[in-house]
């Protein structure tokens, strides 16, 4: 319960009461489930006051220094907050809807299972906040600074997030449907399972963003996007995605093998050893999804696979396949050019290029997707850059009762 002494002082005045606590900073004052009736809080000293289960509706707070307060449970809804600093706050549980908290400061605050709909947190600053399990539809978040924070399972249908920083935050199965993320920066921000079902997504930064196949990016408003962060490597390069196209270029697979070569890669021998897989499936639906080129060489090859096809067995029987083609084209590289096999390693590192793949599947007949190959570097790679179920892992699943398909 709240102290009544401390009580007593803060209705006497916000001077009155910051002079008391510059005189007395040792002291914690307790204002636990205190009500805003004939209390004034704007400018006032709050840090690390305990302001938990106090009912603040309405009440005027802006501008006020709250570092490190307890306000968990507090009833701080339409209150007003803006310039409010929050640093480091505990507001666990706490009702903030409709509250304006505009350029507020709440970098590293705990905000799990806060309930912020319809809030204004326009040019606030959560850097690094716990918003796990938050309630935010509807919030205003426009030009936020959200670069690490944690929205895993938070509710943010309808949110307008239009130019803010996601840089690194966890929206691991956050619902972002009917959103608005126009020209927000997702950079190597974490959104497995999460929905942005319907949500606006022109003109984002997605270079280097995580996302599985129960990702929902179902019917998502998409003109452009960026691949590379400073609006570097527009997506498309000229006009617009249809509709659903980027739907249909970003969605995961149900199922995914990610190869890696890291020394370089040899197209011919890849593409022969792919074949033989197609082949030897019994017509499975294998298909190569994209090729990525990495800037320190390291080329990354994500296959289509069934569901019902082992991953594992997969990735195996294509790494021996390889092996076994490379052996024979390095042997008749050395009897026609007659040279080291260091100077076949430095061929093999140099036609990694992308361009190469172009030359070989002028000449080949293979069973890839070849929708936007002239961007490959990657509208479907780059982006889906580091996306789960990547290692190459996986041709039918034993734990499914099937009987496993000759590979």
């Amino acid at each position: 319960m709240a102290n009544g002494e401390h009580l007593a002082l803060l209705r006497q005045g916000v001077d009155a009461w910051n002079e008391w606590r510059a005189n007395n900073p040792q002291i914690r004052p307790n204002l636990s489930f205190a009500t805003g009736d004939r209390i004034t809080i704007r400018e006032a000293k709050l840090s690390g006051v305990d302001l938990s289960r106090t009912n603040l509706s309405r009440v005027d707070l802006s501008k006020a220094d709250l570092i490190g307060a307890k306000l968990s449970d507090a009833n701080l809804s339409e209150a007003y907050l803006s310039e409010v600093d929050l640093i480091g706050a505990n507001l666990i549980g706490a009702d903030l809807r409709g509250a304006d908290l505009i350029s507020a400061n709440l970098i590293g605050a705990n905000l799990s299972q806060v309930y912020l709909s319809g809030a204004d947190l326009s040019k606030a600053n959560l850097s690094g906040a716990d918003l796990i399990g938050a309630k935010l539809i509807g919030a205003k978040l426009s030009g936020a600074n959200l670069s690490g924070a944690n929205f895993s399972g938070a509710n943010l249908s309808g949110a307008y997030l239009r130019g803010a920083n996601l840089r690194g935050a966890n929206l691991r199965g956050a619902n972002l449907s009917l959103a608005n993320l126009s020209l927000a920066n997702l950079r190597r921000a974490k959104a497995q399972d999460a929905n942005f079902h319907k949500a606006v997504l022109t003109g984002v930064c997605l270079e280097d963003w995580h996302i599985n196949s129960a990702t929902n990016l179902n019917e998502v408003i998409c003109d452009y996007v960026y691949l590379q962060g400073d609006r570097q490597e527009r997506s498309p390069n000229q006009g617009n995605f249809e509709p659903g196209e980027f739907s249909k270029l970003f969605q995961m697979p149900l199922e995914t093998v990610e190869l890696v070569f890291r020394n370089g890669i040899d197209w011919q021998a890849f593409f022969t050893s792919f074949q033989k897989l197609q082949v030897e499936g019994g017509g499975s639906e294998l298909s190569i999804q994209s090729f990525e080129n990495k800037k320190n060489g390291t080329i990354i090859i994500r296959i289509n696979i069934p569901p019902d096809v082992n991953k594992v067995v997969v990735e195996n029987y294509l790494k021996r396949e390889y092996q076994y083609e490379l052996k024979a084209i390095d042997k008749e590289y050395r009897y026609q050019l007659q040279v080291s096999y260091e100077q076949i390693a430095t061929y093999r590192q140099q036609s990694a290029n992308l361009t190469e793949i172009v030359k070989l599947m002028a000449c080949k007949t293979i069973n890839v997707e070849a929708r936007t190959l002239q961007e490959t570097k990657s509208v479907s790679a780059t982006a889906k850059g580091n996306q789960d179920g990547g290692q190459v892992d996986g041709l039918v699943n034993p734990s499914q009762g099937k009987k496993p398909q000759k590979v």
